[in-house]
């Protein structure tokens, strides 16, 4: 059923910015751009409810990739809300209050390495076994390597061989760049129980799985490969019922023994012994597409050969034009706003500020209500105050920093390329303006709803195909468009009648992060 007047009167919040729900007790209405009352439910605290991924629902509804949520909101007294959410209930009949709660599936740890093990077994070999790392623990080492969660358990070490890689897929990206090709093994739009863990500027991946730790290495850490490729031998053996290359005693004990021992990684690898059965016990057995996750690598490798992916793939132009070439074509000073009439951001880069509003909040609301006691306060008494975020602007026609509830109007402050700006500035000026301080106005540059936490501008992202490239632009309501959705449809009608170049336009809603 649809909402009626009286629910679409109520105060309400776009999902993806819930964190600006109230702290009270009250009803919530989960509705779709349409208008269509998907649940309802209460709370005691309805942002707490809402907060993180705690809602039991919340899975359901992002699942709706296509679909708009927006929250609506009717304060009630706790002693009431069971009584108000059935009659409301009852008057509406939401889908989802009708349906069962379904969790979003996640996949064992397992089937994650047996889906990397099929796409990298043709190149790859397990080396060996290391005992549990609990009685070398070095602290002049990162703590990466010594995680308290490895300490306890033996560790797989699987080694990729670069050089049958690349005789494999008869492709290289040249000085050992293979890296992002074999980490794609690694990835997965699926959602497992845990996932393989990297830390930067090391091409080591470890997995946790079934009571083993399982460390790949991208490159070679353990031995110089040209040294010891004429006496790594291989017998057939398994991992997690797949099959995969692993070295023989034989050759894993002379390939220790022509390893340099000086050095953190070698004394690692001599410490292996060699694998010789299959340790991970298969506890789920999910089906996997083996042809598939083969060809996956395969595609990759045709990307980077056409330049969709890699170096200067997201910079190629389709045409040699620049915006600064379409400014001049239009006849707009180029320096505009780059000495002043603008707020500038850093030297050396060419951004300048955007004055927005919100959808979604008044920007003077504070963004915490607290309760305190005065220190050493003898009479122990709790006291109550608003926290309000920080603002800079004009009060009396002198620049001050304030509480943001002593402005008379409050803007968010927005970078943006001043160039990128000029060009549409004409069209856009209704949702976003250089300049509109004035006696009385002030702006924020993050509005916090928790130490943490922040409001993000809506923005509308425009490629212009003759340039190549895109561009965002911040945008917030207007007088005559005040929701996200009439200053959306505004800006395109705008941008499409308007006699720049064929251009692409996606927008995103305003959110927190």
């Amino acid at each position: 059923m649809k909402g009626d007047r009286n629910l679409l009167q109520l105060p309400h919040i776009p999902l993806q910015t819930k964190e600006l729900l109230p702290e009270s007790s009250g009803i919530y209405y989960v509705l779709d751009e349409t208008q269509k009352v998907w649940y309802i439910g209460q709370a005691k605290n309805i942002c707490k409810r809402w907060k993180g991924k705690t809602h039991h629902r919340i899975d359901q509804l992002e699942a709706q990739k296509k679909t708009q949520f927006t929250i609506y909101y009717e304060l009630v007294s706790k002693d009431k809300l069971d009584e108000v959410e059935k009659q409301r209930i009852a008057k509406y009949h939401p889908h989802l209050n009708e349906s069962p709660v379904k969790s979003k599936k996640v996949l064992p740890t397992e089937t994650l390495l047996r889906e990397t093990l099929v796409a990298i077994s043709d190149f790859a070999f397990i080396l060996g076994i290391e005992p549990p790392r609990k009685d070398i623990v070095d602290s002049d080492y990162d703590y990466w390597w010594f995680h308290k969660k490895l300490l306890s358990l033996d560790i797989i070490h699987i080694s990729i061989d670069i050089t049958a890689f690349k005789e494999k897929y008869n492709f290289s990206l040249g000085d050992g760049k293979e890296n992002p090709l074999i980490k794609a093994s690694l990835n997965s739009r699926k959602t497992y129980s845990s996932n393989w863990e990297s830390v930067r500027y090391i091409d080591v991946y470890r997995l946790y799985v079934n009571g083993y730790a399982i460390e790949l290495h991208v490159y070679d850490y353990f031995y110089y490969q040209e040294k010891t490729q004429e006496i790594r031998k291989y017998h057939d053996a398994k991992l997690a019922g797949i099959s995969i290359k692993a070295v023989t005693p034989e050759s894993l004990s002379q390939m220790q023994s022509e390893t340099d021992r000086q050095y953190f990684h070698s004394r690692l690898f001599q410490r292996m012994r060699p694998y010789d059965a299959d340790l991970i016990g298969i506890l789920f057995n999910d089906p996997i597409d083996e042809d598939k996750i083969k060809n996956k690598i395969t595609t990759i490798r045709e990307d980077y050969k056409t330049g969709k992916r890699g170096y200067g793939s997201r910079s190629k132009k389709s045409g040699t034009t620049t915006v600064k070439d379409l400014l001049h074509k239009r006849h707009i000073d180029p320096q505009k706003y780059s000495n002043e009439g603008a707020f500038r951001f850093l030297r050396g880069t060419d951004k300048i500020g955007l004055f927005v509003k919100s959808f979604s909040t008044d920007l003077k609301r504070p963004y915490k209500h607290e309760k305190y006691q005065w220190y050493n306060d003898p009479e122990d008494v709790w006291h109550e105050r608003d926290l309000y975020n920080s603002a800079s602007g004009y009060i009396d026609y002198q620049k001050i920093e304030a509480n943001s509830c002593k402005f008379e109007t409050l803007y968010l402050l927005a970078s943006v390329d001043r160039q990128s700006w000029l060009l549409v500035e004409e069209y856009l000026q209704d949702f976003a303006s250089v300049n509109r301080l004035d006696n009385g106005v002030g702006y924020i540059t993050k509005f916090h709803i928790s130490p943490r936490k922040w409001l993000v501008p809506a923005k509308v992202n425009i490629k212009i195909l003759e340039v190549g490239s895109g561009f965002g632009i911040p945008f917030g309501p207007s007088d005559e468009f005040p929701t996200f959705e009439a200053a959306k449809e505004e800006i395109k009608r705008r941008l499409q009648a308007s006699d720049l170049p064929e251009m692409k336009l996606t927008f995103q809603r305003e959110k927190v992060t």
